[in-house]
């Protein structure tokens, strides 16, 4: 039997993915389902899996931080909803690129590479992220419908400043101030914006790359952000757990 683990912090998700392996591959043991980077790499060492199935963005981190801390060698093959990370994810050992949510066949292909010669990454890799980003590009929303009234508001999302939670309410705010009551939470907003624009820094507050005034190093390993238009509480601050990435997303 193929030792497998599968790192993915949506328990469904996880679920769905072990249902999926067994089967396309019913070789493929899953000895463990892990959900958190912090647990994952107390974990591997221990078990010393053949092949890992990861998601990337997980709750208090990116799981790249586990093969980087760990210098990971064996194959992964990386599961997640967005197009941006490839080239990153073939960087960390991995083998294939799957998008959410994969089907039988893509995973069966990716696990066929795996058992072919999983030390090799694909021929050409930039035109395998060519496609990854031709099959998600219009997947990203264009612009969101508010209702206010008996009136339909149709905003684009090029408009947007950011989204914030507070009360128990989402809101919408556009570059020029105006707000907006949303009906969706954050977690439903985030996917269906591209990553390549917008950040989620912090529990509440989903940014625009183009709404940052000013960011600023502060004590304790804490980085503060100025937005335009400014937010109820002023500057914000990026969650610890997402600052790693935060850089990496500022610098792409």
């Amino acid at each position: 039997m193929i030792k497998t683990i599968i790192i993915e912090d949506e328990k469904y998700a996880a679920i769905y993915l072990q249902n999926l392996l067994e089967t396309v591959a019913p070789d493929i043991e899953v000895v463990a389902k892990i959900e958190s980077v912090a647990d994952a790499i107390k974990k591997i060492p221990a078990i010393n899996p053949d092949l890992i199935l990861a998601d990337i963005q997980l709750d208090d981190d990116v799981s790249f931080t586990i093969f980087e801390k760990l210098q990971w060698k064996k194959p992964v093959i990386f599961i997640t909803a967005y197009d941006s990370y490839a080239i990153r994810a073939f960087k960390a050992n991995g083998i294939d690129y799957l998008l959410k949510p994969c089907d039988e066949e893509e995973l069966k292909l990716a696990i066929e590479r795996f058992r072919n010669n999983h030390h090799q990454l694909p021929g050409n890799l930039e035109e395998t992220i060519k496609q990854i980003a031709g099959r998600t590009m219009q997947e990203y929303k264009e612009r969101f419908a508010i209702t206010i009234g008996s009136r339909i508001l149709s905003i684009p999302v090029s408009e947007i400043a950011y989204f914030f939670y507070t009360n128990r309410i989402t809101y919408l705010v556009k570059a020029d101030g105006q707000k907006y009551p949303y009906t969706e939470s954050l977690d439903s907003i985030y996917h269906l914006l591209n990553p390549i624009h917008f950040f989620r820094v912090n529990r509440n507050f989903i940014i625009q790359h183009n709404s940052i005034d000013k960011i600023e190093n502060h004590a304790g390993r804490t980085i503060a952000i100025s937005l335009q238009p400014l937010p109820p509480e002023g500057s914000i601050t990026v969650s610890k757990d997402r600052i790693t990435e935060f850089k990496f997303w500022l610098d792409k």
